[in-house]
């Protein structure tokens, strides 16, 4: 005898009920994510371990994955975690752009310089 379960009821699991607290902060969350600054704002409990649980929506704006490293600080009264780079040659490229010259010729003529300071030094440590 078939049970009283007939295919056209939905899976118990998409029927169970989630707790009200939790359904209401993520339709909160939803309806005001792009509300302004105050979106950015979210609520974490430190746990017996000081860990903390980061809210998905800031995790998945950064691009975090787990085993990202995170860097902490303390800025005024404040904790200010910041992703570190993945690739730490990629983060500094481009960041001492004109420091030794605007131009191929100004960049050249910084190096002949130092090499001849080096050669200065050289001549008067072997003196």
């Amino acid at each position: 005898m078939p049970s009283k379960r007939g295919k056209s009821k939905a899976p118990s699991s998409l029927t169970k009920r989630a707790p009200r607290g939790k359904v209401r902060e993520v339709a909160l969350a939803y309806l005001t994510e792009d509300a302004g600054p105050m979106a950015e704002v979210a609520t974490a409990k430190l746990s017996s371990k000081h860990q903390i649980t980061l809210p998905v929506a800031m995790v998945r704006r950064l691009g975090l994955e787990p085993g990202d490293r995170l860097a902490v600080g303390v800025e005024e009264d404040r904790i200010v975690l910041r992703p570190r780079p993945r690739d730490w040659v990629e983060y500094y490229r481009g960041r001492l752009r004109g420091v030794y010259g605007s131009s191929v010729e100004e960049i050249d003529e910084y190096i002949r310089k130092e090499r001849e300071s080096w050669r200065g030094r050289a001549e008067r440590l072997d003196s």
